[in-house]
Formats: structure tokens, C-alpha cells, sequence
């Protein structure tokens, strides 16, 4: 044993001896261990923020710094601020003394302040606007929404206001109606006479009913009908006709209905679906190549508390001759336990079809994905304070918008593949505007007021991005 240790002593003193100096006690130059490195700060800073650079590198004498923003710097550890957005990739190269080299880089992302890419309209201090619809105007092509205006200081009675955004962002304004009750639902019915039909959601925890309202061209009330036994939800455009669904109460029983109506708005045909055995909603509707689907609930309506139970999410199939042809309950749904009063049922619901069959629903918070029959694959429940989000088709893919402020974008069988933090919390649709996504979304934020200092409120903004949903200027809507 100590012959063994005693060789191996000599072998790694002369190897040491031949690798460290030669006869004249030198380093060999190609033996110097030249190294690139630096840290930084931190790897995303915001616009305008100084990025400090920390060198590492070793044996190294000289330092070429490439910011990627067309600055360089020759300082050992030198810092930067940029003064645009996006991905910068740094480049570092270092020379020792016999002008050897080596080079280090790395990418930090600079982020630029998001409000930066929205425009806001103007709405009054103390006052809340809160963006309950939006479209495409079939007349004059522009963007409108429909916006609920509540004021929180006099306590005035809350108003519906129809917004109209032009080429440069700043939208006209048309007094509708007074809110009845609770709303956050509505739509526009665009009449082949030219009047405007205007339906609202309209409940308490114990209301189920509906609010509306038709306009001519000059913005006159032509007729109004509150109602608290029914309330359609939305409709498909049949040639001239129109087909409406949701629900009304017939013989005690809140029922699922089709309601179809001429092009001046005139029903002429009202249709209930046995769609279960107790109540039941269709609160939206598309037309497939074999018929259509509606995305709705069967539940229990009480007159004590919860005034809603046993609220379970459905898809119903019909014929093209509009007879219902299969209902599938969608079991994984979690909105049992959430849903408890008829305000709980006058949000957004969305169903779309995606270009591989699948179907996506999306209300209350929960996202369901199915295959073309109705077989669960995928279901997410976003926990919100609100119930006015959106879901948009990219043929593929889907993005939908959730109450805690993200955009969030999913893969046909419903895994999620990317999301943005857009910072908005309301948005009633998304409308794709020259392969952009185009939104009217409202935020919660503070005004102050000198007779009551800080108040929380809701505003509203424009905003869009692009379909891998990076925030894009508004003005590319347009051109």
C-alpha cells in the first residue's frame, strides 16, 4: 500500500510540474483558461429601468459589451437603460493579454408599462363604466359596445349608453335606456328596418327576467318590454328571420325556448324544449353542418334560499328542423356549488366550434372542452368576482379572457399554451380586426374625489393583440 501511494505522489508532482511551468518557469500561453461571463441585475426590468451588469470573467484584460440596442461599452461591469420594449440579447467578448478571445451572451426583456398600448376614453370622476357588449355595427362596419354607467356618488339611478368607435379611437355616444334590476348581459339585434332591438339581462337573486328596448335611426324609443318570466339570451340570423333561445317560465316552470322572430323583430313561432325534467336555460347557440348546438343549465328554481340549486351546464344537439336530438350533461362542472340566485345566471356564455370539431363552452368562470359529441376532455374553473368574460375562435386554438386579468390562450383539446397579463377584468367579447384581437375591457382602479378622497371604480379601455397574444398598437387595427 505505500508503494501505491508513494507513485501516485510522483506521478501528480510531475504532472503538475509539466502542465504548470516549463523549463524557464513560463506558463504556456495556450494553457491560460480565458473565460466570457457576466450576471445581471435582473433578467426583465421595466422600460426605462437601469440594468447593472456584474463581470465574472477570468483572465481576461479586455471587455467588449454589446447592449443589442446599437450601445456598446467597454467597462468591466458597466449598466444600461433601454428606452424601448422587447428582447434584447447582450453580447459580451473578452481578450486576455495575448489577444485571445471569448464570448458570452445572454437575452433580458425589457418590458414596456402595458398601458402604453391601451386608449381611454373619458368617463367621469366617480363614476363606474363598465362594458357589458360589443360588436360590429352590419351597417356602417364600425366597432360599438354597450356600456353600463353607474354613479357611485349620488347614487343616481345607473344608465345604458351605445358606443361607437371611429378610425380615431374616440367613440360617439347614444343614451339607451335606465337600468332596471341587475345587468351584465346584453346584445344588439340590428333589424332589417333599421331600428336597433336591445335586449338586457334583468334580475335579482330571485328575478329571472329580461329588459327590452327598440330604437329607430334617429335614437327614439319606439317600444320597451320588461319582463319577468323571460329572457332570451341571444340569436342566430335565419335568411331574413332570426332565432332566439334562452328560457321562459311556462306553467311554473322557467323552460328552455325558441323564439322565432321576423326581420322587423316580430315573433311568430315560440318553441319549448324538453331539455330535462326540471328547469332549463339555452344561453348560446351555433349552427353546424348537421343542425345546431346550444350550450345552456338545467336547474332548480326555489322561492326560499338558494333560489338556484342544483345548477349543472348542458349541451343540447338538434335537426336542422330544430328538434332536439341529444342533451349531454357536462358532469365535471363545478358551478353546483357556485350558482345559487338567478344574478348568478345574467352573465356572458359563450360556445364555439373549433376547426377539428371540438367544442368549447365558457360562462361562470368555467371553461368546458368536448369532442364533436359532447365527450368531456378538458375543464377549468377560473375562480372570478365577475362574470363578463369572452371567448374568441382562432380556428385551432381559442383565447379566452378570466376575471383575475389574463388573456390565456389553449390548444384544441383544452391545454393551456400561453397567457398574458392584460390587467383588464371585464370584457364582453373579442372581435379578430385585421388578424388582430381586438377588446373593450374594464379595469378596476381609484378616483379621487375631494368630498370623499379615494373611491374604488371601474373604468374602461381599448386594447388589442396579436393571435400568440403579444400587445400590438391599436393603430394596426386599422391599417
Amino acid at each position: 500500500m505505500k508503494h501505491f501511494y508513494a507513485i501516485i505522489f510522483m506521478s501528480l508532482f510531475a504532472l503538475s510540474c509539466t502542465k504548470e511551468e516549463d523549463k524557464e518557469g513560463n506558463i504556456p500561453e495556450e494553457e491560460i483558461d480565458l473565460t466570457a461571463c457576466f450576471t445581471v441585475s435582473t433578467d426583465t426590468i421595466a422600460l426605462g429601468e437601469t440594468l447593472q451588469l456584474t463581470n465574472c470573467s477570468e483572465n481576461a484584460v479586455i471587455f467588449s459589451y454589446d447592449f443589442g440596442n446599437n450601445e456598446i461599452s467597454n467597462q468591466e461591469s458597466p449598466s444600461v437603460t433601454y428606452q424601448q420594449g422587447g428582447s434584447y440579447t447582450i453580447t459580451l467578448v473578452v481578450y486576455d493579454d495575448q489577444k485571445h478571445s471569448k464570448t458570452f451572451t445572454k437575452t433580458i426583456f425589457v418590458e414596456t408599462p402595458v398601458e402604453s398600448y391601451y386608449r381611454f376614453p373619458e368617463i367621469p370622476l366617480g363614476y363606474n363604466g363598465i362594458p357589458i357588449e360589443m360588436g360590429i355595427d352590419p351597417v356602417n362596419g364600425n366597432i360599438f359596445y354597450l356600456e353600463k354607467t353607474e354613479d357611485l356618488v349620488n347614487l343616481t339611478m345607473s344608465k345604458f349608453y351605445y358606443k361607437e368607435i371611429g378610425m380615431d379611437l374616440i367613440p360617439t355616444s347614444n343614451f339607451i335606456a335606465d337600468q332596471q334590476f341587475n345587468t351584465e348581459n346584453a346584445y344588439v339585434n340590428f333589424l332589417g328596418n333599421g331600428n336597433k332591438n336591445i335586449h338586457f339581462s334583468r334580475t335579482l337573486p330571485e328575478l329571472y327576467g329580461s329588459q327590452e328596448i327598440t330604437l329607430n335611426n334617429n335614437w327614439a324609443l319606439t317600444s320597451t318590454l320588461s319582463s319577468a318570466t323571460k329572457y332570451l339570451y341571444g340569436y342566430l340570423k335565419e335568411d331574413v328571420n332570426y332565432i332566439f333561445y334562452g328560457t321562459q317560465k311556462d306553467n311554473g316552470t322557467y323552460k328552455a325556448v325558441i323564439e322565432k322572430r321576423n326581420a322587423n323583430g316580430d315573433a311568430f313561432d315560440v318553441q319549448f324544449k324538453t331539455v330535462g325534467s326540471n328547469n332549463a336555460v339555452l344561453t348560446d347557440m351555433i349552427k353546424t353542418t348537421n343542425g345546431y348546438i346550444a350550450f345552456g343549465a338545467t336547474f332548480n328554481k326555489n322561492i326560499i334560499l338558494p333560489f338556484i340549486s342544483n345548477y349543472s351546464p348542458i349541451l343540447v344537439f338538434f335537426d336542422t328542423n330544430l328538434a332536439v336530438t341529444k342533451t349531454v350533461v357536462l358532469s365535471n362542472s363545478v358551478l353546483g356549488m357556485h350558482i345559487t340566485e338567478a344574478n348568478h345566471l345574467n352573465g356572458s356564455y359563450h360556445l364555439i366550434q373549433l376547426s377539428n370539431g371540438n367544442l368549447a363552452t365558457y360562462g361562470n368562470g368555467e371553461l368546458n372542452v368536448m369532442d364533436s359529441d359532447g365527450n368531456q376532455l378538458k375543464t377549468h374553473y377560473f375562480n372570478v368576482d365577475n362574470k363578463i368574460q369572452a371567448i374568441i375562435s382562432l380556428g385551432d386554438t381559442f383565447v379566452i379572457s378570466t376575471g383575475d386579468g389574463y388573456l390565456r390562450k389553449f390548444d384544441p383539446t383544452g391545454t393551456e399554451i400561453k397567457k398574458l397579463q392584460y390587467k383588464g377584468t371585464f370584457i364582453p367579447e373579442i372581435l379578430e380586426i385585421n388578424n388582430r384581437l381586438f377588446f373593450v375591457a374594464g379595469y378596476r382602479t381609484t378616483d379621487t374625489i375631494l368630498t370623499i378622497g379615494e373611491l374604488a371604480v371601474i373604468k374602461i379601455f381599448y386594447g388589442a393583440v396579436d393571435k400568440d397574444l403579444n400587445l400590438v398598437n391599436l393603430e394596426t387595427i386599422f391599417n
